[in-house]
């Protein structure tokens, strides 16, 4: 029987393999001095919350790496013991960054959709509902022109990419590996208006407009 830290190793692995065939994994993963969950943050899985940067020579892509870590209490709590933490990984799609990218709105996006994502733990299973999912995001540096009223802006969970796979297997299962895409307001306003139907309807409208998966402030709308 595989202990906790047999199941943690391998799936970082089977991530990081996953990672490198698609481009070239940065050897340093995004990481918090001190975690945010000792500070009221969501917790993630096994407690480390990470972020992975992967460049290809057309787009850098930035993932969550450890919401699909094994449940740091699996040897203890059966509940949680067939799990890959939340069964899904986020990722954004961005134009080539050079140097660092802890610093720009791309990150903002993915941070605060991981950061969401641990704190409602069970988003995985609507996506057996539904194929896209879309929500609104605080904290994020684009201009003014994307946000609502609020000052949140939306985003389309789930379009599928021509290169990255829609899951990976890891130690203890499959989990899915989510594109986070940045909407306009037109577009947001589009699937707050038309619930399911909106969001299949927008998914196919981003589609045909090609990469679709990529998150850009050059992008026209589509609505």
């Amino acid at each position: 029987m595989s202990t906790y830290q047999q199941h943690f190793d391998t799936s970082c692995e089977l991530r990081n393999d996953l990672w490198n065939s698609v481009g070239k994994l940065d050897p340093d993963v995004i990481a918090h001095m001190i975690n945010p969950s000792f500070m009221g943050g969501p917790a993630w899985p096994s407690l480390r919350q990470a972020f992975a940067t992967i460049r290809t020579p057309e787009r850098t892509i930035i993932a969550s790496d450890g919401l699909s870590d094994p449940y740091d209490d699996s040897e203890t709590n059966p509940a949680n013991a067939p799990y890959n933490g939340f069964g899904l990984e986020v990722y954004v799609a961005a134009e080539p960054i050079t140097g660092g990218v802890q610093t720009t709105w791309e990150f903002q996006l993915l941070y605060q959709a991981a950061q969401l994502v641990a704190q409602n733990g069970s988003i995985i299973n609507l996506f057996e509902e539904m194929p896209f999912l879309s929500t609104e995001l605080y904290d994020v540096d684009v201009p003014a022109e994307y946000k609502n009223a609020e000052g949140r802006v939306g985003v389309l969970l789930g379009l599928p990419d021509e290169k990255i796979p829609g899951s990976v297997q890891l130690s203890l299962e499959s989990v899915k590996l989510v594109n986070v895409k940045l909407l306009t307001l037109a577009e947001l306003d589009y699937v707050i208006a038309n619930g399911e139907e909106g969001r299949v309807k927008l998914a196919e409208l981003i589609q045909q407009q090609g990469h679709a998966t990529l998150s850009t402030l050059k992008r026209k709308s589509v609505i």
